[in-house]
This record gives C-alpha cells, sequence and structure tokens, in this order.
C-alpha cells in the first residue's frame, strides 16, 4: 500500500516548464575527412560539415544530418554524401538534406556499374538504387564488414578492408581477386585507397603500397620506399602532386616528399585526410582542426565529440571525453588539456569527474576516473592516485562526493577518501563486482550499483546488502546510475527503467509509466537539482522532471545526439554531455 501512494503522490506534482537548448559545443576540430565540391570545400568532423570557401568556415552545418559525428564526405555527380556514426545522409547543391540512409559510419560513397556503393566500417559493402539499400556479401569473416575506402579501377570496384586486404570486387558483386599482404602489400589493415595515373596507391598501418590495375604490387615503387623512411608508418592518406609526395600519418602528422627525404609539415599529430591542389600547400584534415599545410585554418572546439563527463573547476568548465582526454572552457574556447597525458600521462579514456574542496579554507581538486586508475589534479600538476590502501589500477567508473568524503567505484571496488583511503570488495561469500555507480542519502547510507543489483552499504558496520530483481526491488538488476531521493534512493536501470526505494520498500517505474519516455539509463548519467531529476539515457535523449512530470529532449530538440552521458546543472543553465559534443540548456 505504501507503494501505491507513493505512486500517486509523484503523478500528482506539476509538469515542469520546458527546458530550451540554448548553445551546442561539438568537436569541430576533429576533422575527418575532406572533398571538394566545385569553390567549396566540406570537411566531415567529429561536430558536424563544415564548408569551406577561400580557407574561411563558411558555415557548419549539423541540422538534417543524422548526428553530428561524422566520418566521411563524398561527392557523386551533384550531390554530397555524408557518412555519420547514426546513419548517412545525402546533400543536394544547395546544401539541404534530401535524403537519409540507415547505413551507419559509412567510410565512402562512389558511384559504380549504374548504382552508388557504400563501404561501411562495421556493416560492409552496401549497393544503393533510389531508397534501396542492400548489403552486398564479401565473406564470412568479420573483417569483410569493416572497410574503410572504396576506388572505381577500370571495371572493378576496389575495396579497402580492415583485416583482409584490397578486395577487387565485379559490377555483379562477386569478389574477383583481391591484394593482400602476402601480395607485397604493407598489411592487410588498409585506410585509403588513392588513384593516380594508372597506379592506386593503398595506405595501411604499416606503410604505403602502389598497385596496377591489374592488381600487381609494385615492391620497390619510390612512395613505398618513402613509407619506410617515416617515424610512424600508420598512413591514413597520401596524394601526389607531381613529383611531390603527401604522406598523411596517424601519429606524427604530415610529411612532404620532393626528393627521397621526408620532411614533416606542421606540429599536428593525427592526420586523417589528405585534399591537393595545383600549387598550393595540401588541406589536411586531422584530429586538431583542419590546416593549409602548416598553417591552420579551424582549431579549438571539442577533442573528441564523445563526451562522457562534465565538472566545473579552478573557475573554468573541464570536460572528460572517452579516448581523447581531457578539455577545458576558458574564455569561451574550449582547449584540450594536452599536458594532463602529455607530460603527466593521465589515461585518456575519461570515465568520470569530481571535485572537492570546495568550502572554506579548502583546498580544491579535480578528480579523474580513467580506464587505468584513478588520477587528481590541483590546479598545477596531475597526479596518479598510488596508495596501496586506495582503488586499484583498473576500471575506475563513477565518483561520487558527500561532504569532506569522495567516494570511487571501479570494476570490482568501492573506495572512500576521508584524509586517507579505505576500500571494499566485499569478501569471498559476497563479492562486489562490476560496479558502475555510488552515491550517498540523507541518513548517510551507501548506494552502489552494478551488474548484479543495487547494494546499500553501511560504512559502520561495514556490510553490504544487495537489492535485487528476484527481491522485488529492481525491473533488472544491471543498476546504472543513483541518486538520493525522499528517505533512500532513486535508481535506474539498463532497459528496465527506474527504482525508488529506501531499502525496506521499493516502487519500480518502467518505460512508458508515469509518464517515463525511455528505460535505458546511462552509467552514472543521473543527476539532482533540488527536486528536478537529469536522466541521461541510451539513445533516447535527456529525461527531466520527476515522475509523473517528466520532459523530454533529443535531438530534434537541438541537442547533438541522442546518447546523453552527464549532466551539469550551472549558474543560469545545465550542461548536458552526449556521445556527439555538449549542449547548454536555458
Amino acid at each position: 500500500m505504501r507503494g501505491l501512494a507513493l505512486l500517486s503522490l509523484l503523478v500528482a506534482l506539476p509538469a515542469s516548464a520546458q527546458p530550451r537548448v540554448e548553445e551546442v559545443i561539438t568537436a569541430t576540430a576533429d576533422a575527418r575527412d575532406v572533398a571538394r565540391y566545385g569553390d567549396r570545400v566540406f570537411v566531415a568532423t567529429e561536430g558536424g560539415l563544415l564548408v569551406l570557401r577561400d580557407d574561411r568556415v563558411e558555415r557548419v552545418i549539423t541540422e538534417g544530418l543524422p548526428g553530428a559525428r561524422l566520418r566521411s564526405v563524398s561527392v557523386i555527380g551533384d550531390r554530397l554524401w555524408v557518412g555519420a556514426v547514426e546513419g548517412t545522409a545525402v546533400l543536394d547543391a544547395e546544401l539541404n538534406v534530401v535524403a537519409r540512409h540507415a547505413p551507419r559510419r559509412v567510410r565512402r560513397a562512389v558511384a559504380f556499374a549504374g548504382s552508388t556503393w557504400l563501404a561501411s566500417h562495421g556493416g560492409g559493402l552496401l549497393r544503393v538504387d533510389g531508397d534501396r539499400v542492400r548489403s552486398v556479401s564479401l565473406g564470412r569473416a568479420h573483417a569483410y564488414v569493416r572497410l574503410t575506402d572504396l576506388a572505381v579501377v577500370g571495371d572493378e570496384l576496389w575495396v579497402a578492408s580492415h583485416g583482409v586486404g584490397v578486395l577487387r570486387v565485379s559490377a555483379e558483386g562477386r569478389v574477383v581477386g583481391r591484394v593482400r599482404q602476402r601480395s607485397g602489400l604493407p598489411s592487410d589493415y588498409t585506410w585509403r585507397l588513392e588513384r593516380h595515373g594508372s597506379e592506386v596507391f593503398v595506405a595501411t598501418i604499416a606503410g604505403v603500397g602502389a598497385v596496377t590495375e591489374d592488381g600487381a604490387v609494385v615492391r620497390d615503387h619510390r612512395v613505398t620506399a618513402l613509407a619506410r623512411r617515416l617515424p610512424v608508418r600508420d598512413v591514413r592518406d597520401v596524394a601526389l602532386a607531381g613529383d611531390r609526395v603527401w604522406l598523411a600519418t596517424f601519429g606524427r602528422g604530415l610529411w612532404r616528399a620532393d626528393g627521397d627525404r621526408p620532411r614533416r609539415v606542421g606540429h599536428y599529430e593525427r592526420a586523417h585526410a589528405v585534399l591537393t591542389a595545383d600549387g598550393d600547400p595540401p588541406l589536411v584534415a586531422h584530429a586538431e582542426g583542419v590546416s593549409r599545410g602548416a598553417r591552420a585554418i579551424t582549431s579549438g572546439g571539442l577533442p573528441s565529440g564523445d563526451v562522457t563527463a562534465i565538472a566545473r573547476a579552478f573557475g573554468a568548465l573541464w570536460v572528460g571525453t572517452f579516448g581523447d582526454g581531457l578539455a577545458r572552457r576558458r574564455g569561451g574556447r574550449f582547449e584540450r588539456v594536452g599536458q594532463a597525458h602529455e607530460r603527466w600521462t593521465v589515461d585518456e579514456r575519461i570515465n568520470d569527474l569530481a571535485v572537492t574542496g570546495r568550502g572554506p579554507g579548502g583546498r580544491e581538486r579535480l578528480w579523474i576516473a580513467t580506464d587505468r586508475g584513478l588520477w587528481w589534479h590541483d590546479g598545477r600538476v596531475f597526479s596518479r592516485v598510488e596508495d596501496p590502501a586506495g582503488p586499484s589500477w583498473i576500471h575506475t567508473t563513477a565518483l561520487h562526493v558527500d561532504g569532506d568524503a569522495l567516494w570511487v567505484t571501479t570494476s570490482r571496488e568501492l573506495c572512500r577518501f576521508r584524509r586517507g583511503w579505505r576500500c571494499w570488495t566485499g569478501d569471498p561469500s559476497f563479492p562486489v563486482a562490476q560496479l558502475h555507480a555510488v552515491t550517498t542519502d540523507r541518513a548517510g547510507r551507501v548506494w552502489v550499483g552494478s551488474l548484479h543489483g543495487l547494494y546499500r552499504f553501511d560504512p559502520e558496520a561495514e556490510r553490504f546488502h544487495r537489492h535485487t530483481v528476484s527481491s522485488g526491488a529492481l525491473p533488472v538488476d544491471w543498476v546504472t546510475a543513483v541518486v538520493p531521493w525522499g528517505d533512500g534512493v532513486l535508481a535506474g536501470t539498463y532497459h528496465g527503467g527506474l527504482s525508488l526505494g529506501d531499502g525496506e520498500r521499493f516502487q519500480v517505474i518502467r518505460e512508458g509509466q508515469v509518464g517515463l519516455p525511455s528505460g535505458w539509463v546511462n552509467p552514472h548519467a543521473i543527476r539532482r537539482r533540488g527536486d528536478t531529476l537529469y536522466i541521461g539515457t541510451l539513445e533516447r535523449g535527456l529525461v527531466i522532471g520527476r515522475p509523473g512530470a517528466f520532459a523530454h529532449l533529443t535531438r530534434a530538440d537541438g541537442l547533438p545526439s541522442d546518447d546523453v552521458t552527464d549532466v551539469l546543472p550551472d549558474r543560469g543553465g545545465v550542461w548536458v554531455a552526449t556521445r556527439g559534443g555538449l549542449a547548454r540548456l536555458r
């Protein structure tokens, strides 16, 4: 009866005003591909499609695209084909989206044999005729669907792959030949196909192969020899202009060779694509922006659209990404905090951020949970937690600050820092494992979300009590997020919805009940400001309000992605982290 009364009270609450997206910040600094169309150049970035004219950004296109995280841009006739992580879009000459297709992570689109062919990294080879998209099977191994580029060579379609070299495909979609490492390629893991005259250059993770149109590898080619002289042989693109060779590497940037010795151009590290023009230095898409040779055209923005955590420390907004490390916003501009990773070796796979020491006389400290342990920053240096009594150097998943205590979860530990470290792993009969989130309620009890249920922990008795589906407390046992609510906790799960409880009684709210639009809650993605909940979901947007009075924001409302990973209520608004960038709500 108590649970029913609680649910009735929640449903009776009035709805909140609908929030609005005021600002969107994406990872336009991370450029992945580049193509020329007329007098404009188009750059596919992690934050949308850049339109350049005379080396100036004319506009940034995100509206109508299937997400802002782009992987490719291809020109076919009077159409632009844009491959995104979440789908494919076709734009006309006026840059209006005229068609959308389901295939994700398309790396190249070409016209061949009367159809449009797509190479998808994960989706394989696809053939598009009008609105119809058909899959073309190349082989059974997983490598046959991890495709990276396409090129039309004579009456064949050449397909670059990650693991099986270059496949030669007929107009009927049959594999009629292949060029592999055993044939003379530097590697079967290939990135780009570049036609130049009668030869095709294949950029691979181990150098560049030169191949004739009949599939023969020229083992002593000059370009192949130049690539062998690079300090990093992971070549992502190759371009030729007369006798000059340009090599884009992932790790040491762009290299130019007029003779037999390559020389580095610019200071960026991770180059993805090169676009040459007669007499001009090439246009380079790289992980820090777009450059004309060594001169930057665009820079700034987030280092990656895959934002996992946000926090405010030392007067700045800090952003954690998964794979590209930390960024910081100062003076309205984002900058990657490169020294944290290059000098202090902080792992670039950030899972969560938290701040302690904000009170009077406190020493402010930013805590950084990563895939390789826990770090902290005091405003000057970054340090790794190496205390034997502290968390292990393993997958650190979530952080929570309660007064002067910092609570930490890892893949197999619950830890607390308060003038010293103390960690708990349960005992052999009741182990604690696969933890995803932690919080404390107003009674001082600690709540931990895990793959195996919801743990209630008493720090004084040092005992865990587990709540599960079988005990009637949860819709599913995979608890991803927890936040204090009433006399207890509100827990979010993967695909099950929410659970409200105080340890004695629980009320389960499934997707569709009391206005809950999604039951897929991302790890540690529930935040609270007063009586308002902010719930980040997996590919279903942001849920705002409280049970019975939820609002719902998605990409249709301006979010850069529907995969919401964190929320930071801040002065005058709310920051929302997504897999496609940041949004600020009014």
